[in-house]
């Protein structure tokens, strides 16, 4: 909840709720910043997921040799369902497609300041340093409604690579 928890106020935001099959996409409520951060069980939620992302992580970073420089932390936000796995409070865009140095990227429909989303800001001030354009698009209605994002949508075949990508420097 980084992004959240550095802006508490008294702003309000859309925020789309996966409701399953025959999600239409209209489905949105209001809800304050403030509301989320003071959710103790969200709060707890995501500390159990940050959690579980952190012990990927170390794996990762342990199988792969990367270091903490070479991992980027997009903003996210989660709650668990009835069976207690994590599902995306709003668009994921960890899950984003690259083609190249072109971003397919679920659009978050976070807070609104300065006239701009600041998931999107954020995370654009993470990626288009490193030469990457992210374009943000609207999966709500089409895919986050069923529990899928961006990538569920598309049919790409990839070469594995010959060398370790994750080393490759821009």
């Amino acid at each position: 909840m980084t992004p959240m928890s550095r802006r508490v106020d008294d702003r309000t935001f859309p925020v789309l709720f996966p409701t399953g099959r025959g999600y239409s996409g209209t489905d949105t409520k209001r809800i304050t910043i403030n509301k989320v951060l003071s959710n103790d069980i969200l709060v707890q939620q995501n500390q159990y997921v940050q959690r579980c992302i952190d012990w990927n992580r170390d794996i990762l970073k342990k199988e792969l040799e990367l270091t903490e420089e070479d991992i980027i932390d997009l903003p996210a936000l989660f709650k668990l369902d009835k069976q207690g796995k994590a599902v995306p409070y709003f668009p994921n865009m960890v899950t984003m497609m690259v083609l190249a140095k072109d971003l397919g990227v679920p659009k978050p429909f976070g807070p609104v300041t300065g006239g701009e989303c600041c998931l999107e800001r954020r995370a654009r001030s993470l990626l288009e340093p490193l030469g990457l354009r992210c374009c943000f698009l609207e999966d709500v209605s089409s895919y986050h409604g069923s529990l899928g994002e961006v990538r569920c949508g598309t049919s790409v075949q990839r070469r594995p690579f010959t060398f370790q990508w994750w080393r490759m420097m821009p």
